[in-house]
């Protein structure tokens, strides 16, 4: 059976994550070859084991079918990074799923999720492209996470959440059932949200309120 390479892009703590636990994940098609890191100071380095190959302008024009795997936590910031990417056909974004989580049957995994041990997801959830669901996260069923979401460790969901695009949940952050985030959304850590957010807020408290509106 033929084998992709496959290249890790960021080297903080995701990234270290992802190196030191990667026969954790269901990857038998991949061999993990390095980093790619815009930080030119990491450049030429040997880290969590394995190098650091150069920044994320050396792969955009990959002529070889290889996995990538974006470990940025930051939504807004891993987002441009895959928008960077993904006009390239030649670059596969495996999702990386503990084997150590709990995943119900009647779920939906897209492309590029990580999804570390401790996690439970009931049925009926759907978790979209590049969404990072930390330690200790519980989801409900009928959930949707959508597009470029970070979720903290010990996160948890009520059923029929909906998490808007690039939204950050804080550590042990919480909803509500049938609560609804807006996109580009921050809600802070131990927060608990008991009724919907707009887009582009900072929310914090228990209850969830609102400190901060991004603007347009």
């Amino acid at each position: 059976m033929n084998k992709f390479n496959l290249l890790v892009i960021g080297c903080g703590n995701v990234g270290a994550f992802v190196a030191y636990n990667f026969k954790d994940f269901q990857l038998d098609d991949f061999v993990m070859q390095g980093f790619i890191d815009d930080d030119q100071e990491k450049w030429d380095k040997n880290l969590f084991g394995y190098p650091v190959l150069g920044g994320v302008d050396k792969i955009v024009h990959l002529q070889e079918k290889t996995g990538v795997v974006v470990t940025i936590a930051n939504p807004v910031i891993k987002k441009k990074i895959i928008d960077k990417l993904l006009p390239n056909k030649n670059i596969i974004f495996p999702s990386l799923v503990s084997r150590h989580s709990w995943i119900s049957t009647h779920v939906f995994i897209g492309n590029g999720v990580i999804i570390y041990p401790g996690v439970s997801i009931n049925y009926h959830t759907r978790v979209e492209d590049f969404v990072i669901i930390n330690m200790n996260s519980a989801i409900g069923h009928d959930c949707h996470i959508q597009r470029f979401s970070a979720l903290a460790p010990g996160v948890a969901l009520g059923g029929f959440t909906n998490i808007g695009e690039c939204v950050d949940m804080g550590i042990h952050s919480a909803t509500r059932q049938s609560v609804k985030i807006g996109k580009h959304s921050v809600v802070g850590g131990m927060a608990m949200v008991v009724k919907d957010l707009p887009d582009s807020v900072t929310a914090v408290g228990v209850p969830a309120k609102i400190v901060k509106t991004k603007k347009a």
